[in-house]
């Protein structure tokens, strides 16, 4: 039975592990610094968009389908250079030596088949060394391809002559991210990422720091309780966390420009909840290391494939079964949920209470469980 810890001897523990914090110039520094240049890199640098994409082009077809072609990948932001080849043999060059990362041929009947009505085909080859990009500028390219053959007259007439039904064209529209921008999915995300690894190796170092310097041994002997100096080891983390959090919020919103629809307080819980379950799982990697070094790698350990499994990289339905079952055990996972509905849905707090009583819980089970583990190794 784990006795309800008094709250003098609770505070006074947490305010010297603040004071501890705050009075070394390297852990201010690793508090302050590191932080924030990831969510400056990550936010300007870490994109799944393609950009600046070098393209070859062997055109055998003069005619203007081919012509507009060239015309629209000179003039798209996303292909920054566009140069031709002579023959097919410099494809395969232009490939090795990664100085296109695809090759568009125009064979020399594309614009003759385009206006006749018939089907005109045209060749792409890919890297796929660079696979991902590949498949994102190759989508680019088709949206382009379609667009071209959609504005030429003809192609329009004959179509519908030999089909019978007048064109049909699809508008698309997103909700929440008009623009598909990046930045607006993945910034919420980082927030969570960012906290999460901030509460493991704040509360993470902070017993293995106490064993190494000599200082444990004093606090065993004072007047609290092992529960309360557990307890008090991991406040500091969650009050870093919601300083940490609104930094977060003020760089994302005011520096990136990502909107903020939803409730600042709602968000506050969400990122107050999710430091406790952040905390208890560096308490519970603390108490197993017996080294700040042996802590340091622990939360790095459980920190990343947290990461990776929460949804914040990479979407969780594209994920085996078993791991998308696992991955509800994972705090990260129902904060970047709530992150994405706060910033770009206004969700309700009833609406958000499914993600938040998920975060609670397993803030609860991982404070108990840590508890537990520091008292029985006390």
């Amino acid at each position: 039975m784990i006795p309800f810890p008094n709250r003098r001897r609770l505070l006074t523990i947490v305010r010297k592990e603040l004071l501890v914090l705050c009075s070394n110039r390297v852990s201010r520094i690793m508090l302050i610094v590191p932080p924030l240049m990831q969510i400056v890199l990550f936010g300007w640098a870490a994109t799944l968009e393609v950009r600046n994409v070098d393209v070859a082009v062997l055109n055998h077809d003069g005619g203007p389908l081919a012509a507009e072609i060239v015309h629209r990948l000179h003039g798209s932001p996303t292909f920054r250079h566009v140069f031709f080849l002579s023959s097919e043999a410099d494809i395969a060059p232009a490939i090795d030596e990664e100085r296109a990362l695809f090759a568009l041929v125009l064979p020399h009947d594309l614009s003759r088949r385009a206006a006749a009505g018939k089907e005109a085909a045209v060749q792409v080859i890919l890297d796929g060394r660079r696979a991902n990009a590949s498949q994102i500028a190759a989508y680019y390219l088709q949206t382009m391809l379609a667009d071209v053959a959609a504005t030429l007259p003809r192609t329009r007439m004959a179509a519908q002559r030999h089909t019978g039904v007048p064109d049909v064209t699809l508008h698309i529209r997103c909700w929440f991210n008009p623009n598909l921008e990046f930045q607006w999915f993945f910034l919420p995300n980082l927030i969570g990422m960012l906290s999460f690894m901030l509460g493991l190796v704040v509360t993470g170092l902070s017993v293995a720091r106490e064993r190494e310097v000599g200082t444990f041994d004093q606090l065993l002997v004072s007047p609290a309780t092992p529960t309360e100096i557990a307890l008090a080891k991991l406040l500091p983390g969650c009050i870093v966390g919601l300083i940490h959090g609104t930094i977060f919020l003020l760089i994302t919103v005011f520096a990136f420009g990502v909107p903020f629809t939803g409730s600042v307080l709602l968000l506050y819980a969400a990122v107050f909840i999710f430091a406790l379950a952040s905390g208890g799982v560096g308490l519970m990697v603390s108490s197993l290391a017996a080294t700040q070094q042996q802590a340091f790698l622990g939360a790095f350990t459980v920190g990343v494939p947290c990461i990776l499994v929460s949804g914040a990289v990479t979407p969780v339905i594209n994920m085996p079964p078993f791991l998308q079952y696992a991955s509800e055990l994972n705090p990260v996972r129902h904060f970047t949920t709530l992150a994405q509905g706060v910033f770009l849905k206004d969700i309700s707090p009833a609406a958000a209470f499914f993600s938040l009583g998920k975060i609670a819980l397993i803030a609860l089970v991982c404070i108990l469980v840590a508890v537990a583990m520091f008292r029985r190794r006390v």
